[in-house]
This record gives structure tokens, sequence and C-alpha cells, in this order.
């Protein structure tokens, strides 16, 4: 703790001084110039070549191929009835819509014959905070038993992208993106668990 607090003392003194690098200091707080992009190009062209090896379908196609793995739409239960979902399509719709903060509305424009409707009513009955959760440790489960999932340690502590830092300006928007972490967590664990299940 005292080396962090020893760090933030220094950087507050050479904001003021205006000698912290790509930092301002003015009356309407701290301005940090945005990074540049650092990708090699050699990096780029792996991501490319990578890419191109995968099969071009689409992601709800993919992800009723990991419930078909690991059964985790059926812990999206109706909120009264406790019932499973009548059309995991459109269950997967609107955890995509959530996931990639499109909305409900725009997700529908983009799926014919689906009105904002149908997916509003599948969010308002069997979507929750409760529901992500179980369906997460469904598929952390099925992750755990991956023999490559060895390599990442024993599962008793994990990184995790759901730090939330308070934005200003331009930014400020944006800081509520990706707001339920437990989302987060489901997204990013469905996307491990493509990839090297199909190892």
């Amino acid at each position: 703790m005292s080396l962090l607090r020893s760090a933030l003392a220094q950087t507050d003194a050479l904001v003021r001084e205006d000698k912290l690098p790509d930092a301002e200091l003015n009356s309407a707080g701290l301005k940090i110039s945005p990074l540049e992009n650092s990708v090699p190009k050699e990096a780029e062209a792996l991501r490319d070549a990578l890419s191109s090896m995968l099969p071009h379908i689409k992601i709800t196609d993919l992800l009723m191929e990991v419930d078909r793995w690991t059964g985790f739409t059926r812990h999206f239960t109706h909120l009264k009835t406790n019932e499973p979902v009548k059309d995991p399509a459109l269950l997967l719709t609107a955890i995509l819509a959530d996931a990639t903060n499109l909305g409900l509305g725009k997700m529908a424009e983009s799926c014919p014959g689906t009105s904002p409707a149908k997916p509003s009513w599948l969010v308002a009955w069997h979507i929750r905070d409760e529901t992500y959760s179980k369906a997460l440790a469904e598929i952390v489960n099925r992750q755990h038993r991956i023999p490559f999932a060895t390599h990442w340690g024993e599962g008793t502590t994990s990184s995790a992208d759901s730090q939330r830092y308070r934005a200003g300006g331009r930014g400020e928007a944006a800081g509520q993106v990706n707001a339920k972490s437990g989302l987060c967590n489901l997204c990013n664990v469905l996307v491990s668990l493509i990839c090297f299940n199909r190892n």
C-alpha cells in the first residue's frame, strides 16, 4: 500500500508540474491522450491468418453449439413459473443484444421475424443476475474439464475485466458499457470454451 501511495504522489506531482507524458491537468480535470495502436504488423498478420481458419457461421448457431455441450440456457428460468425458455434462439439473441450493447430494439431490427416485444418479454421474465450467475457456473464447470484448462491453474483465482473507472468527457457515456459483470464474465468464458473445446 505504501508503494501505491508513493507512486500516486509522484504522479500527482508530475501532472501538476505539467511533466507527465500524454496528460494535461486543467480546470475541466485530467485529460489523458488516447493510446496509439502499438500492435506489431506480424501480430496483425497472425490474427488475420487465424481468423481465416475459422468457419464463418452465425454467432447464435455457435452459442447453440455451446448450449448443446453445457445446457447453460436451462438456467434462464421464468421468474414465476420456473419453466425454462421455450425459444433458446430468442434467448441467445437477447443475451447477444445485452453483450454487444446493441439493445433489444436494434437487435430485433437485425433479426428477420423478430419484433422488439418478443425479446423484451423474455428479458423481463427470464434474464436476471441470478440466471446469468447459474449459466456462468455451468459453463465454467464445463470449461474446467477441458484438458487445456489445467494450464490456467487450479481455478482459485481469476482475472476479470469488470473493474469500473469513472470517465469524463467523451468517455463518460462509454463508462456504462458492459455494466453487468456477470454478463462480461459469461461472454469471456463462452469465447474461451468455444476456442478450446474445438481442439
